[in-house]
């Protein structure tokens, strides 16, 4: 005998595909990528090290430790979180207005901050908005294998020669800091750390050597009007093409504008006179050293005698933007930071 077509059936009714079938089966496709994805990386050996949270995690060697009672702490992300910079494209820099005049997306504009470097008479500027997504880049300037670095946390811009023992090296950012400061690892077999602003190697076989990196004078963190007017022949580092959505997603100005410090400075101790976060300028030449405050500096000041050398400054007050160099055109060391950086990372002085 048939059933009336107004009563059920009885037993599982089976959900077709037009019924809504279709809804579970992309949610079992979606998982199965979702786990497939997630296992890729242990059986192919690409997850991130780094838990973030310890830094025995990152996979780095720790034996051999010179870290000068500073504080070496995870910062919340992995290993390689940030991608070098390697080999950038550049522009030449009186370019750089006609392109932003004929796109919608402006690359560098006159305020914007820019790191300047000069090797071997060529001049190169690393926007800061394209370092924030980076904050190393290995790069070629004058015929000489460099690492521009940037630290947002210290705000310190810091150039070396990437030769070690006349190897060249490729560095990269670890996920660890020192001090709240930018620690790096060198890409090789024996990867070694080395600390941005105490320019040496912190961790693993080159530390057990004592090995330091030799800082390049003259880098400037200035803006782009005022690098240009002084290097007219400078260019102008370009982001890769897929850093446009992270740059916009990047800005460390409410951390600047805190007088919080987010991750352990041990060698800090706050004499009162000077807020942790002013940013100030570090020169050095040969022995002598001294701190300005870019505020003062950006105002004006008269040449002054730093160790053997006449300093003179060139400055532009809004916004504040300062260069240093030497009367005779000799080198200076030149490293702006903020100021408890300053103290963590020259605590004698």
């Amino acid at each position: 005998m048939s059933r009336p077509p107004d009563v059920p059936a009885t037993g599982p009714r089976r959900l077709r595909f037009r019924e809504g079938g279709w809804v579970i089966l992309l949610a079992v496709a979606v998982s199965i990528t979702l786990l497939a994805w997630a296992l890729s990386g242990v059986l192919t050996g690409h997850r991130p090290k780094g838990d973030g949270r310890t830094v025995e995690s990152y996979g780095f060697d720790l034996s051999n430790q010179r870290l000068e009672g500073g504080a070496l702490v995870a910062s919340g992300n992995p290993r390689d979180f940030l991608p070098p910079l390697d080999a950038p494209r550049t522009m030449a820099g009186f370019e750089m207005q006609g392109w932003n005049e004929t796109h919608r997306t402006k690359l560098v504009v006159s305020d914007d901050r820019v790191i300047g470097v000069v090797v071997g008479g060529e001049a190169r500027a690393y926007p800061v908005r394209v370092m924030n997504v980076h904050e190393v880049c290995n790069d070629t300037l004058g015929g000489m294998p460099i690492a521009v670095t940037f630290s947002p946390l210290c705000d310190a811009a810091v150039a070396f020669d990437r030769r070690v023992d006349g190897r060249e090296r490729l560095f990269a950012v670890s996920g660890l800091l020192l001090d709240s400061n930018l620690v790096l690892y060198d890409r090789s077999d024996t990867p070694s750390l080395w600390s941005q602003m105490g320019l040496s190697a912190i961790a693993g076989p080159e530390a057990a050597r004592g090995v330091t990196l030799r800082q390049l004078p003259d880098v400037q963190l200035c803006t782009w009007k005022h690098w240009l007017a002084m290097h007219p022949r400078t260019d102008v580092v370009l982001p890769d093409p897929d850093d446009a959505r992270r740059m916009k997603q990047f800005s460390y100005s409410r951390y600047l504008l805190s007088p919080r410090l987010d991750f352990p400075v041990a060698r800090w101790r706050d004499p009162g006179d000077m807020a942790a976060k002013t940013p100030v300028i570090v020169l050095r030449r040969g022995e002598a050293l001294r701190e300005i405050l870019l505020a003062d500096a950006a105002t004006g000041m008269p040449p002054f005698e730093l160790g053997d050398a006449t300093i003179e400054v060139d400055a532009q007050a809004k916004p504040a933007s300062v260069l240093f160099r030497t009367r005779d055109g000799s080198p200076l060391l030149v490293t702006p930071c903020l100021h408890f950086a300053k103290v963590a990372f020259t605590p004698q002085r």
